[in-house]
């Protein structure tokens, strides 16, 4: 059986700011911190590890629905599923855009991974 990867206590927590179809949206992304022995030279961090969304409107339908789509994306990112294949599967626009916020989010974040 697969098993999920529980996370730290204490991760690092950055945040970003994206739009979709005229809403504003931050997305919070968690990252463990990776130890070699005691931790005692450089600090690095692990891949997104977690994502939270929300909508610039509390409470609404598009908040709820970007923070539970955040919570399966997250859940699949501990079970081990890569951020690229999340990304890939999401619902995309005739013109190929993400058709989603949470599709929005996860292609930024391949983006920038594949910028590292």
């Amino acid at each position: 059986m697969i098993r999920r990867h529980r996370l730290a206590n204490r991760r690092r927590h950055e945040t970003i700011a994206i739009e979709h179809e005229g809403q504003r949206y931050k997305v919070g992304l968690g990252r463990e911190l990776l130890c070699d022995g005691s931790c005692g030279g450089s600090v690095r961090y692990g891949p997104i590890a977690e994502v939270f969304i929300t909508a610039q409107k509390v409470n609404t339908q598009a908040d709820v629905l970007a923070k539970d789509g955040a919570i399966l994306m997250s859940l699949a990112l501990q079970f081990g599923c890569p951020l690229d294949v999340i990304a890939h599967a999401m619902k995309r626009n005739p013109d190929g855009s993400p058709a989603s916020p949470l599709g929005r989010a996860a292609a930024y974040l391949v983006e920038e991974n594949s910028n590292v």
